[in-house]
C-alpha cells in the first residue's frame, strides 16, 4: 500500500507539474505575480458560480445600461449644431435599422465560427411576419420617446405580457391562473404611472405658470403626449402579433434561438432598409449627421451595446437558467427608470412610484411563480433566449417536442463566452 501510495504522489506530482487546470505549467521565469493574478482569476471565473453570476449580470446591466441612456440621448436630447440651433433626431427607423444590422452581423459571424449541424427549415415567410412585427413594434416604442418620457415607455413596455397572453388566448392558449393575477398587478401600476404623472404647464417669461392654458410646445401639449400613449399602445399590439408568431414557429419548426435571431435581423435589416430608401429618410440622415457628427458615435456604440448585451443574456440563460435573466433584466429595467430620472430630470410624482412599485413586483412575482424554473428543458431555455434576445417579455408555453437534432442551448451558448 505504501508502495502505492508513493507511485500516486509522484504521477500526481508529475502532472501538477504538467498541467494546472487544464492549461500547461509556466515557467520560473513567467511566473510573476500579474500571472498569478489572472491565474487564479481564471479558476475563481470557471469554479465559482457566483463570481460568473455577478460578471454577466454586470455586464447585462452595463451594456443595456448604455443603450438605455444613448436611447433617450439620440430621441429625447436635442443636438445643438454650430449655429446654436436646437435639433431633435427625428429618424427612429433608420436607428432600429442599424440596430438590427449589427445583430446580424453578430449572428452570422456566430455562425460562421460556430456552425450548427441542424439546418434551419422554417419558411421565410414566417421569418418576415415576425420581423415586421418586432420592426413596427420597436420604431412604434422609439417614436413614442419624442412625447412620452423614457421611463413612461419602460413602464409601458413592462405590460407586454398582457398583449402576448391576449394574442395567446385568441389562439385558445392557457396559462396558470396566478400568470392572470400577476399580469393585472402589471396593469394596475402602468395605468396608476400615466394617471398620476406629473402634468405640465405653460409658463410666462418670468417663469410663473400661466393657468388654464396649454403648452404650445410638442413635449408638452396634451394632444402631443396621448400620441405617444397611442405609439405605445400600438407597441404592445405589436409585441403580441410577434407572441403569436413565436409560438407558431417553435410549435411548427422549434429552431434554435440562433437561428431565430439571425433570421430577424436579416428581414429586419432588410425591411428597414428599404424603408428609409423609399421614403427618402436616408437623405435626410445623411444631412443631420452632416450638422451633428457626434450622432454618429452615439448610434454606433447604442447597436454595440445592443449586441454585447445580447451575448451576455446567452451566457445568462445557458449557465444559470431564464429565471436568472428574467430577475436580472428586471432589475436592470428599475435602475434605468430611476438613473434616467436623476439624469435626465424626469419628472415624476410619489404616486407614480406606487404604479412603478406594483408593476415591478408583478414582474419579479411572475418571474419567479408565473413559470416553470425548476427543470427548465432545452426548449424553455431557446423560448428564453428568442424572449430576450428580441427584446420581448414574452410568456412560457406549455413545453413542446423538440427534435433530437437540435443544438443545447447551454452548449451553444457557453461556447460563444
Amino acid at each position: 500500500m505504501s508502495h502505492l501510495s508513493s507511485n500516486e504522489k509522484e504521477s500526481e506530482a508529475n502532472y501538477t507539474a504538467v498541467e494546472i487546470n487544464g492549461q500547461p505549467k509556466q515557467s520560473s521565469s513567467s511566473s510573476s505575480p500579474i500571472y498569478a493574478v489572472v491565474n487564479t482569476c481564471q479558476r475563481q471565473w470557471r469554479e465559482n458560480g457566483l463570481i460568473k453570476l455577478i460578471s454577466i449580470a454586470v455586464g447585462i446591466f452595463l451594456s443595456y445600461f448604455v443603450v438605455g441612456i444613448l436611447q433617450e440621448k439620440i430621441v429625447r436630447v436635442p443636438y445643438i449644431g454650430s449655429d446654436k440651433k436646437e435639433e431633435k433626431f427625428k429618424h427612429v427607423t433608420t436607428l432600429v435599422g442599424v440596430n438590427f444590422i449589427f445583430s446580424f452581423i453578430f449572428m452570422k459571424v456566430l455562425d460562421v465560427l460556430k456552425p450548427e449541424e441542424e439546418k434551419d427549415k422554417t419558411k421565410l415567410w414566417y421569418y418576415a411576419l415576425a420581423s415586421a412585427a418586432n420592426t413596427s413594434a420597436m420604431i412604434s416604442s422609439y417614436s413614442a420617446l419624442r412625447w412620452v418620457t423614457y421611463p413612461m415607455q419602460v413602464i409601458f413596455k413592462s405590460a407586454k405580457p398582457l398583449s402576448v397572453m391576449m394574442s395567446g388566448l385568441l389562439i385558445c392558449k392557457r396559462y396558470a391562473i396566478q400568470r392572470y393575477f400577476f399580469v393585472l398587478i402589471i396593469v394596475t401600476g402602468v395605468v396608476f404611472f400615466k394617471y398620476f404623472e406629473e402634468k405640465p404647464e405653460k409658463k410666462a417669461k418670468d417663469g410663473q405658470p400661466i393657468a388654464n392654458e396649454k403648452t404650445t410646445k410638442e413635449e408638452s401639449d396634451i394632444d402631443y403626449q396621448m400620441l405617444g400613449t397611442a405609439l405605445l399602445l400600438l407597441s404592445l399590439f405589436f409585441d403580441g402579433l410577434l407572441g403569436a408568431v413565436q409560438d407558431k414557429v417553435r410549435e411548427k419548426f422549434a429552431p434554435s434561438s440562433r437561428k431565430f435571431m439571425l433570421g430577424m435581423s436579416a428581414f429586419g435589416s432588410l425591411i428597414t432598409s428599404v424603408v428609409i430608401i423609399v421614403t427618402g429618410e436616408i437623405v435626410h440622415v445623411y444631412e443631420f449627421i452632416g450638422r451633428h457628427p457626434d450622432i454618429l458615435w452615439h448610434i454606433a456604440v447604442y447597436a454595440i451595446c445592443s449586441v454585447v448585451g445580447q451575448l451576455f443574456i446567452f451566457a445568462m440563460v445557458a449557465n444559470f437558467g431564464s429565471l436568472a435573466c428574467s430577475v436580472t433584466t428586471t432589475v436592470r429595467k428599475f435602475f434605468s427608470v430611476l438613473f434616467s430620472i436623476i439624469f435626465f430630470g424626469n419628472p415624476s410624482t410619489p404616486l407614480q412610484w406606487v404604479g412603478a412599485i406594483f408593476v415591478f413586483s408583478g414582474l419579479f412575482a411572475d418571474a419567479f411563480f408565473g413559470k416553470k424554473h425548476s427543470k427548465p428543458s432545452q426548449q424553455q431555455n431557446e423560448t428564453e433566449l428568442m424572449e430576450h434576445t428580441t427584446d420581448k417579455l414574452m410568456p412560457n408555453s406549455e413545453e413542446k417536442p423538440t427534435t433530437a437534432k437540435n443544438n443545447s442551448t447551454q452548449q451553444n451558448a457557453q461556447e460563444i463566452v
